[in-house]
């Protein structure tokens, strides 16, 4: 049905990137809380898992992310049937797949990142989302995620192949980093790599009049940015 990595990194960022070949799954799977857990609830997903887990550990300083996760599944009587990813703001990662998922279904869990997929052609896709992962540590998070989600497809993905695409992303701050979705589209996860592009070819243009953070750059920033671009034959 699904799959999706989620992930941190060394600035404090985390987030999900996901794909399926069902409508809209940028709705429906990240969960995602600053400073809190970012979190990728899928297969016969229950949007509460996400809700609860991100709502008890906010409530309790002390609550880490993988105890939060376990009580809520323990509380769940159709838990067999999920599959969830999660990182925390502490450096926690853990994941959990069902036994009722639809093969092939399972997860891999690396130092700052869990893959998870269900419906999948095999192993190979949640392997090469973590091997991706890993081995591109200097890549902003948004395009670190979504190209792992990319290498997860390449090596076989959902056996029926692929509608919706999303990434989501949390800085340090409640608006979100990247919230991209490609909603409709049998080539999403391709899609979703050329929005990414197209959002980092004109950052400074998107922050300048839509601010993700309090302080937001200046108009001046913006217009010195442009006369740079000029003078370099860029724009």
């Amino acid at each position: 049905m699904t799959f999706s990595i989620t992930g941190f990194d060394s600035t404090g960022k985390m987030g999900v990137a996901v794909a399926t070949r069902y409508w809209a799954v940028g709705a429906r799977v990240p969960y995602v809380r600053p400073g809190i857990a970012a979190l990728a609830v899928q297969a016969y997903a229950q949007p509460y898992i996400g809700y609860d887990v991100l709502n008890m550990m906010a409530n309790d300083p002390e609550l880490d992310g993988p105890t939060a996760l376990q009580t809520v599944l323990d509380q769940d009587p159709g838990k067999e049937w999920r599959q969830v990813g999660l990182v925390d703001a502490r450096g926690n990662v853990q994941g959990f797949t069902g036994k009722e998922t639809v093969a092939w279904s399972g997860h891999d869990v690396s130092e700052d990142c869990v893959a998870a997929g269900n419906m999948l052609v095999g192993r190979e896709t949640v392997e090469a989302m973590t091997e991706f992962f890993g081995n591109n540590p200097d890549l902003d998070l948004p395009e670190r995620l979504a190209s792992a989600l990319q290498a997860g497809h390449f090596a076989g993905g959902d056996k029926r192949g692929q509608q919706s695409a999303a990434v989501y992303v949390v800085d340090r701050e409640e608006a979100p980093y990247v919230d991209l979705r490609i909603d409709d589209d049998p080539d999403a996860i391709a899609a979703l790599m050329r929005l990414i592009q197209d959002t980092r070819d004109v950052e400074l243009v998107r922050s300048a009049h839509f601010s993700r953070t309090r302080e937001s750059p200046t108009v001046a920033s913006y217009i010195a940015h442009r006369e740079s671009l000029r003078e370099e034959g860029l724009a």
